[in-house]
């Protein structure tokens, strides 16, 4: 999305990603002669959804000294890592992901998500290791073949299919 025409290199670009399954536009505000008139961005409610942000790392950003210093481990880890993620799923649902210009100074986005990562990521190997060994109990012998995702990993595709 850009307030400005697509450059002949661009729809060159645009043309090779996607051929036949992208569609562009231009679109802009129409000032109205009316005090109703309002910035489209204050469509969405931009505190509150910086609020959600906020509660996030407020609520995960504790646990990352404990996960710095080996202190979650087991079953506590899974736990964390499934809850860090089903919270952080919620954003894209929140969040219209607007230009980051357009939003507020200070948008917590880019926080939550480091956070996110850090909490998930870090708690990686004691989770896997708890998964392991609870396979290895039921199971004929340890599984190495058990292996805990990373974000980066799912963003990429790695580990799927």
């Amino acid at each position: 999305m850009s307030p400005h025409p697509l450059t002949p290199k661009g729809r060159i670009e645009v043309a090779d990603l996607a051929r036949g399954a992208v569609t562009v536009f231009r679109a802009r505000q129409e000032e109205l002669d009316t005090e109703a008139d309002r910035n489209p961005v204050e469509a969405w409610d931009l505190p509150g959804i910086a609020e959600h942000y906020r509660a996030f790392i407020d609520r995960w950003s504790g646990l990352l000294p404990h996960i710095s210093t080996d202190r979650v481990t087991g079953a506590d880890a899974v736990r964390a890592r499934t809850e860090v993620m089903h919270a952080y799923r919620h954003f894209p649902i929140l969040d219209p992901l607007l230009p980051i210009g357009l939003l507020p100074p200070g948008w917590p986005r880019s926080r939550a998500r480091e956070v996110c990562v850090a909490v998930y990521d870090g708690l990686l190997q004691p989770a896997q290791d708890h998964v392991r060994s609870v396979v290895t109990r039921f199971a004929q012998g340890p599984h190495p073949d058990i292996r805990a995702h990373t974000i980066a990993g799912m963003s990429a595709g790695i580990g799927h299919g």
